[in-house]
């Protein structure tokens, strides 16, 4: 009997239930229907304004750009003059204007060039069309667009645009017209995504004509764009004081009911008409109810489904309930640790096995359900201390504490959790979960043990590292030290190496200078007014630039400093160095071969280290030529680089040794004649300079040096 009550009960619910989910699902129609209408309204009223800030905002730049070139036009008188200027100004707009003229105030055009240009430059007043906004863009005395076009020879539409160009009176001297590519502006307005349903109108207010229809269509031209325009509505029925309309009207191409937003675009003087087939709305409602029919259909046959499947199972639920009974049974004895269950009356109600043999070893306690532990207990303190435990759970509070309990072989540490049991929002009870720690703390106890001498071995190898940085430190900054003075003390010896020949070098302009002297003494005692003193002077003279030259590679070739900021002229440091070597060739007979084809040869970095480095080279190349030779030193423009070349017709290396040429203290001449440090810093100083050198050599032909150095910026 009980179970047929129940049946009755519940198709009395299932009926309700299907009822409720009808209303529920029509309710939701008329909300979709007002929501995807408000929806498509708010959308079409964003999108018009979108649009006309697009506009604004190109008409704005167009107006600022087109006043400025066609001001500069102005003020240039030469046509020829004129059409350059044109010309370069319709490259930097060459993806939006497809022409770009210039007319005066009669309407003559002076000016015009793109794609449109024609044999003859035409006056804009002998055409109504381009009349009358001409005319207007005078009246007015702003930007003005003119009514558009579609060229086939360009294949695209076209949008002439009108701005005034004053004097400095603020009188209209000129007018700017060009032609604005439309495609682009379309193109520009397809990126925002807009929806492919909606047609673009661009009226003119005061010529009541479209300027501009969205989607492009070159068939529609006569009927929309030709002189007999079509829009949806006079300008004369809108008010000017709104912002935007939202309109209901017939499509004047297609003849379908649009939902239509209008707003005034001020600044040109026109209206943007965005509008969409009002048939849109269905699709957009059944686009969005097929959800809510989905379901709805599903809901009704999982109502049904649940009908039958509860009636099934009225007469499982006993044995169901049994079962997991059993199950939880099985799960509370399938752990080691403590699980109990108290009622509010802190009686135990349920336990397992574990929580039986633990009271059993502590307190001799067999347990059973419906106990009263806490009076049971053989220690009245801890028997006080988990009182409080359970009050504070039964009170609603989730907590864990940890316990040391003394035990028949020692203490015993419990950690235990206490959850209340809730039935709706009342506790009936509370259950325990605790777990045998003492082993755990035990290892934790070593482990801190293990962690107090591990820090204490750290900290000991800290300072240990520490003062070796230091000492690595200090080590480091000798070796700069030391490094630096073996550069100075390589640079001193190349010097001394070339003191002997810069001495006779100097003696020789000297004698120059004395001999002159004593010839020129000589000659003004005899007063012989007809002895020329030209060859006197000119001995002089050269005695001087010659001892000048020398004077001057070797003050080049000793400069100081690390500056990296210097402009070296590559040329002029090769001459330099020829020069201090100058007294080595002539001993040995070598012809110097100079080749100076590079345009671009200053470089920047450090004057002296390059003086060093090239001497340094072709000394090398010099000591390599026995007695008589050639040196070679060519100069040569590769890109952005310039490339040196210093080959000689010495003796040459082999494979072995040119692979250690640039290591340090590596040296193939005899002891005391060389430190081995030379090319060493060479390699240092053009690293510097963030050059490269590669050194080609062959037995018994010669060496060659080619240095590749980056000359930056050659305008």
């Amino acid at each position: 009997m009980k179970q047929i009550k129940e049946i009755r009960s519940l198709k009395r619910i299932f009926l309700s239930l299907i009822i409720s989910l009808s209303i529920m699902a029509a309710s939701a129609l008329i909300y979709i229907f007002v929501d995807a209408k408000r929806d498509q309204l708010n959308d079409l009223k964003y999108t018009a304004k979108v649009i006309k800030s697009y506009y604004e905002l190109s008409f704005h730049q167009w107006d600022l750009s087109l006043i400025s070139v066609g001001n500069r036009l102005y003020e240039i008188e030469n046509d020829s003059l004129r059409l350059a200027f044109a010309n370069d100004a319709l490259k930097v707009y060459e993806k939006e204007l497809l022409a770009f003229g210039f007319a005066d105030t009669s309407g003559q055009v002076i000016t015009f060039t793109g794609r449109l240009v024609n044999d003859t430059l035409p006056n804009l007043s002998q055409s109504e069309r381009t009349k009358r906004s001409f005319e207007l863009t005078i009246k007015n005395n702003k930007l003005t667009l003119g009514e558009s076009y579609y060229f086939e020879n360009v294949s695209d539409w076209i949008l002439p645009i009108r701005v005034p160009i004053h004097n400095s009176q603020g009188d209209i001297v000129a007018v700017n017209t060009s032609a604005v590519d439309y495609s682009t502006m379309i193109s520009e307005l397809e990126k925002f995504g807009f929806s492919d349903e909606y047609d673009i109108h661009l009226v003119n207010n005061e010529f009541n004509t479209t300027q501009l229809y969205f989607p492009l269509d070159k068939s529609l031209y006569a009927s929309v764009l030709g002189s007999d325009s079509l829009t949806y509505l006079d300008i004369d029925t809108l008010s000017k004081t709104q912002d935007i309309y939202l309109l209901t009207g017939a499509d004047p191409i297609t003849g379908d009911d649009d939902f239509i937003a209008c707003i005034n675009i001020a600044t040109v003087d026109h209206r943007l008409m965005v509008s969409i087939d009002q048939s849109i709305l269905l699709f957009l409602v059944v686009d969005r109810f097929k959800y809510v029919l989905v379901i709805y259909i599903l809901l009704v046959v999982a109502s049904i489904l649940l009908y039958q499947y509860v009636k099934r199972n009225q007469k499982r639920s006993i044995l169901t309930l049994r079962t997991e009974r059993a199950n939880l049974k099985s799960i509370i004895e399938s752990t080691s640790n403590i699980i109990g269950l108290f009622n509010d009356q802190k009686i135990l109600i349920e336990f397992n096995k574990a929580f039986s043999i633990s009271t059993k070893m502590t307190d001799d306690i067999d347990l059973y359900r419906g106990i009263d532990i806490l009076n049971a207990m053989k220690h009245p303190e801890q028997s006080k201390i988990f009182t409080g435990f359970i009050e504070r759970a039964l009170a609603g509070e989730k907590f864990r504490e940890e316990i040391v309990y003394p035990g028949p072989k020692g203490e015993i540490v419990f950690r235990f959790t206490y959850n209340p049991v809730y039935d709706e929002d009342k506790v009936v009870g509370l259950s325990l979960f605790a777990e045998d720690i003492t082993e755990i703390r035990s290892y934790q106890a070593q482990l801190e043990t293990y962690s107090k001498d591990l820090e204490k071995k750290v900290q000991e190898r800290t300072q240990e590292l520490e003062s070796k940085n230091i000492q690595l430190e200090l080590g480091y900054k000798k070796l700069q030290t030391t490094q630096q003075q073996l550069i100075r003390a390589e640079k001193m010896a190349s010097l001394g190496i070339l003191s002997a020949g810069i001495g006779h070098e100097i003696n020789n302009p000297l004698n120059f200078i004395k001999h002159g002297a004593i010839s020129l003494r000589d000659a003004l005692k005899k007063q012989n007014e007809g002895v020329s003193y030209d060859e006197y002077f000119y001995a002089i003279e050269e005695g001087v630039r010659r001892a000048s030259k020398i004077v001057s590679g070797l003050s080049h070739f000793s400069r100081t400093g690390e500056a990296m900021d210097e402009s070296c002229e590559i040329n002029q440091i090769l001459e330099n160095s020829l020069t201090l070597l100058a007294s080595r060739f002539k001993s040995k007979n070598i012809e110097i071969i100079k080749s100076y084809e590079a345009k671009h040869t200053h470089v920047q970095g450090n004057e002296g280290k390059l003086h060093q480095v090239f001497t340094n080279i072709i000394n090398n190349a010099e000591q390599a030529i026995e007695e008589k030779g050639q040196i070679k030193i060519a100069t040569k423009d590769d890109g952005d680089n310039i490339i040196i070349e210093i080959a000689d017709s010495g003796s040459g290396m082999n494979k072995t040794t040119l692979s250690k040429i640039t290591d340090p203290f590596f040296t193939t001449k005899d002891p005391g004649e060389g430190t081995g440090l030379g090319l060493f810093i060479c390699q240092m100083i053009l690293d510097e300079h963030q050059a490269e050198m590669e050194i080609t050599s062959k037995k018994n032909v010669g060496t060659t040096f080619t240095l590749s150095f980056h000359v930056g910026d050659k305008s």
